[in-house]
């Protein structure tokens, strides 16, 4: 058999294998994406009320309310690489709603909405001001909210 002729057998041999092979890798990588992504949300959620409770005590732990912060300024900074193509309800369970890949301009405004107001609730932490925790808590609230409307399932 001549070299071009062997090659070409091989490569015909060889793609169905490496098919299969990316196939069966691929459930494992989109799920522990789908897990990360979920963990993150927690984390967010648990930053949330660690400042929700926080500024209804009449001495609020600012030090918490700061690190707290800090965790949703993080968030919203990175929080567009959560969501790759391949990783909503089509690949498993998930809060992950298809109209995040399907009206992908309107989850990109509400992932914007909510990174313009991150950083407002981490400068106003840091500045210890509980008056301007609370409205900027609030802002940056309201755009979870609006997001999650649309773009979240109810807990699984």
């Amino acid at each position: 058999m001549n070299r071009v002729l062997r090659t070409a057998v091989f490569a015909t041999l060889l793609a169905p294998a490496l098919a299969l092979v990316a196939q069966a890798s691929e459930p494992a990588n989109v799920k522990e994406l789908q897990k990360a992504r979920h963990d993150h949300y927690h984390e967010l959620g648990d930053s949330f009320k660690v400042i929700r409770d926080q500024i209804k005590n009449d001495q609020p732990d600012l030090a918490a309310i700061k690190t707290a912060a800090k965790v949703v300024n993080d968030a919203a900074a990175t929080q567009e690489k959560w969501f790759p193509a391949g990783s909503g309800p089509e690949a498993g369970k998930t809060q992950a709603k298809a109209e995040i890949w399907t009206k992908p301009a309107e989850f990109k405004t509400a992932m914007t909405n909510f990174a313009n107001a991150a950083p407002k609730l981490q400068t106003a932490a840091n500045s210890g001001n509980v008056a301007a925790i609370k409205t900027a808590f609030a802002d940056t609230g309201k755009t979870c909210k609006g997001c999650h409307e649309t773009f979240r399932a109810e807990e699984h």
